[in-house]
């Protein structure tokens, strides 16, 4: 039963990727924001896999900042998100982390129906999160769409 849930788990992952690739062709917003947007997005209609995949069977063990990193992908993520900005690395994997500890927040309180957003007060919120967090290393930073 554990390899068939294994097996599924990992299904069900892709279909995700598969969602965000979808979201990043066919919605008009920020590279900065496709991939919190489409998480949460993921999260108000998919809200069962979301469940399943990043609260009940989420594989990560966070005692330390740095064991985000550890979950696979993650740093992947953060080195796209470090080449956008353009910020230290370190100071990009820090906000990269705030950025997805921030946008989880959003997403389980969707999934879970205890807030139910629109885009685009949505997208105002987590634009605003980052833009704060980028500006602390480039004030002159701007978040273009």
């Amino acid at each position: 039963m554990d390899e068939l849930k294994k097996e599924f788990l990992v299904f069900a992952y892709e279909y995700y990727e598969q969602y965000v690739t979808h979201y990043r062709n066919s919605e008009v917003v920020s590279p900065y924001l496709t991939l919190p947007l489409s998480y949460i997005a993921f999260a108000r209609e998919e809200t069962h896999l979301f469940k399943l995949l990043f609260i009940n069977d989420m594989d990560l063990d966070m005692t330390d900042p740095k064991d985000f990193y550890k979950e696979a992908g993650n740093e992947n993520k953060a080195g796209i998100f470090l080449e956008m900005t353009g910020i230290e690395p370190e100071r990009a994997k820090v906000i990269f982390l705030d950025l997805f500890l921030y946008t989880h927040g959003i997403a389980v309180l969707t999934a879970t129906k205890k807030i139910s957003l629109d885009r685009i007060n949505t997208e105002k919120m987590v634009g605003n999160t980052l833009s704060a967090f980028i500006k602390q290393e480039k004030p002159d930073w701007d978040l273009s769409f």
